[in-house]
């Protein structure tokens, strides 16, 4: 009869004893949470990352150059808006930009920008936390809008701290996308329209 290190009497009709989690299944284990995450990842999984999720079917939406109406002027900051805002319908499953005859036509005025230093350096008197806040006013017309048209105002607002290496694009990059998300939001959920919120 076969003996273990200790010495005893190993029976060749008991079971042997085996770990818990075998290195096989602790395996495929990882492998499937690996699979998980990155299924996820890929966005494979069939879930919507969207400004506001509905039921509704996709709308197309025409969307105008944004207008700067900035007193001081401060040009180009409209470039800006408008390409995040296209990058922000193309992201969005609801949606559909088109050049014209959209169930839902949006105009954008870019009405206010601000950029004032909310903390200083004692030492220096170099700004140490900057603020962005921006407003636009967002004008949705066509059959998808209830009532047919509104008007909604819509502010967004970041910051970021050039003492602390934080860069100024990158902070102006979520200023307009967080902006952006509100006015589509603003021009094309329709219970948000209906219940008119300002």
């Amino acid at each position: 009869m076969p003996r273990d290190r200790r010495g005893l009497t190993i029976s060749p009709l008991a079971p042997q004893s085996r770990p818990l989690f075998p290195r096989q299944v602790l395996r495929l284990a990882l492998l499937g949470v690996c699979g998980l995450v990155l299924c996820a990842t890929l966005g494979g999984c069939g879930y919507v990352m969207t400004s506001s999720l509905d039921d509704m079917p996709e709308r197309s939406v025409e969307l105008t150059t944004v207008e700067n109406q900035l007193f001081p002027p401060r040009p180009g900051l409209e470039y800006d808006l408008t390409r995040r805002i296209k990058d922000e319908i193309a992201l969005d499953r609801r949606l559909r930009l088109v050049s014209e005859g959209g169930d839902v036509r949006v105009r954008v005025s870019l009405v206010r920008f601000e950029e004032p230093t909310i903390v200083k350096d004692l030492k220096t008197a170099a700004p140490s936390e900057i603020l962005l806040r921006a407003t636009a006013v967002v004008e949705a017309r066509g059959y998808m809008v209830p009532g047919g048209s509104l008007r909604r105002r819509v502010t967004a607002t970041d910051g970021y701290a050039p003492s602390l290496g934080e860069s100024r694009e990158e902070a102006l990059a979520r200023l307009w996308r967080d902006l952006s998300r509100q006015i589509l939001d603003a021009a094309t959920d329709r219970e948000w329209a209906a219940s008119g919120a300002k």
